[in-house]
């Protein structure tokens, strides 16, 4: 059993990091891709508070996803005492 919960968080944690690298990584590089720095500004000062929130826990979402199902292939075949 104590096993088991090691697994669990050790996926959780790999999760979390993942996802937190994943949303910062994506609010940086949608804001980055912009050319001009005059539009960027403006897209950036148009947006309200609430879609980059949003924008970033459905990036958050996707890398601990991506995290969870990753770190799970690695820790299924480790035997923990």
């Amino acid at each position: 059993m104590k096993g088991v919960l090691i697994k669990i968080l050790v996926i959780c944690i790999i999760a979390a990091i993942c996802g937190v690298i994943v949303g910062i990584g994506f609010s940086l590089f949608f804001y980055g891709l912009v050319p001009d720095d005059d539009l960027r500004a403006r897209i950036y000062l148009s947006d309200t508070e609430a879609k980059v929130r949003f924008r970033f826990w459905i990036a958050f979402a996707a890398g601990a996803i991506f995290g969870a199902v990753w770190s799970y292939r690695i820790v299924k075949s480790i035997h923990f005492k």
